[in-house]
Order: C-alpha cells, then structure tokens, then sequence
C-alpha cells in the first residue's frame, strides 16, 4: 500500500527533497504490483484493473536487461523504454498516465526478472 509520498524523497547536498512530479496532479494512494521473467517477444498486453490509468509507474529489474512498451488506452504502445540493472540501479520511475504495459527480453535468451509497480489516485 502506499502512503503518501514520504516513499519518494531523496537527498541532495544533505537536505532531503520531495521528488517535483509530487507538486502537480493527484498524489497516488494506492497501488497494483504485477512480477515475473520476460520472453523474447512481447506477450499480451498486461491491463491495469478496470483499464484505470496510471499516475505513476516504477519497473525494476535485477538480473538482466528489458524493454517495455505503455498503452494510453489499453490497446495502443507508446514508444519502447529500457530499463537496464547496470545503469540507474536497473529501475524506471516516472510520473506515467497508462492503462497497460507489456515487456520482454532486452537481449534474447536472457529474461529478465521484473516486479512493476502501477500507482493509482
């Protein structure tokens, strides 16, 4: 469950600050988390409950890289994002307005395990 937005602080220069996609639109209270190992190709497309959309979506992977498509609509794509756990601790956090997503494999034959994180208002 989330709670609020103490979740997402971070420090710069010894002072804490509030991430600034947390000053503008509706603040997440709750959330859906969806996990597994990606394949070569892009399987269905993964819908958010009663195709709700997104205010903010965090996609982590541990072991190896993949790529991901969101859907404004929950059946179109949006361009293919990276996500890559040599670069940015393998995570992507961006205030996102989705109403599904669907991975897969960066290089074949080396799934990745991922855990995707969708925050609803």
């Amino acid at each position: 469950m989330f709670y609020g937005y103490r979740e997402f602080v971070f420090k710069v220069g010894g002072r804490v600050q509030l991430a600034i996609w947390e000053l503008d639109g509706n603040i997440p209270t709750r959330n859906t988390t969806y996990d597994g190992t990606t394949g070569d190709a892009y399987p269905a497309m993964i819908q958010f409950p009663n195709l709700e959309q997104s205010e903010a979506i965090w996609v982590q992977t541990w072991n190896n890289g993949l790529t991901f498509k969101l859907s404004p609509d929950g059946v179109n794509y949006q361009d293919e994002k990276e996500v890559d756990p040599d670069k940015d601790l393998g995570s992507w956090f961006h205030r996102a307005s989705a109403r599904g997503i669907a991975l897969k494999n960066k290089t074949p034959g080396s799934n990745a395990r991922y855990q995707v994180v969708v925050f609803f208002a």
